[in-house]
């Protein structure tokens, strides 16, 4: 499980670095609440209004923001335990992107979101059915979760099982049935699902997907 859902970033990032012109890093890390500049390509961007505000968040400081016609990544601390939002429009423009490529760059990263949380539920309710299947995972501490949230967002949070080491996987969503969210913190300290939802819960709330559409 933590396999599919870490192939769903990955893909997330690999679609939209190839529909990059380049990434902008941040102009000013250091007071990032008052002095963060945004790049040109994301200004008046209607899914910012979505995500958390352009500032410090969950003791990292905003390090890059980089916006496509249909998606926006932020990044957060430094090159070793970077924490990475990903909000993609299904139904978003094609801007100046080749028909071909801004359809590859909606449709992969909901395809992969929806397959990663259906797989998700799955597991689940059948560790939950069968308490064996339960108990060789580890105890609910090791399954992994489906949960819905505010502003219409679905989303799967998967941790391997005790034995494996019990570490919690990238955050994987959907929300309203159009957008795909992948949060991504890259600590590999976070075992278990208690731990995984605590360091999540800053980033869930920072949120503000009832502005989208």
């Amino acid at each position: 499980m933590i396999k599919q859902t870490a192939f769903v970033a990955a893909a997330a990032m690999l679609v939209l670095a190839g529909c990059s012109q380049g990434a902008t890093p941040a102009e000013n890390t250091q007071s990032a609440k008052s002095n963060f500049k945004l790049p040109d390509t994301c200004k008046d961007h209607y899914l910012l209004a979505a995500l958390p505000a352009p500032a410090d968040l969950g003791g990292k400081s905003l390090t890059s923001v980089e916006c496509q016609p249909f998606s926006v990544e932020m990044v957060w601390g430094d090159e070793m335990s970077p924490t990475k939002i990903i909000l993609v429009d299904s139904q978003g423009p094609n801007g100046d992107l080749p028909a071909g490529l801004a359809d590859m760059g909606r449709k992969l990263p909901m395809d992969a979101s929806r397959t990663a949380i259906t797989m998700t539920k799955g597991v689940q309710e059948a560790a939950l059915a069968y308490p064996a299947s339960l108990a060789e995972l580890g105890g609910e501490d090791y399954l992994s979760i489906v949960k819905e949230a505010g502003g219409g967002l679905v989303y799967a949070l998967p941790v391997e099982p005790k034995d494996s080491g019990g570490e919690v996987g990238a955050l994987i969503g959907i929300v309203k049935d159009r957008y795909s969210l992948t949060i991504g913190i890259e600590d590999g300290n976070i075992i278990g699902i208690a731990a995984g939802e605590a360091a999540y819960a800053p980033w869930l709330s920072a949120l503000r997907l009832s502005a989208l559409q």
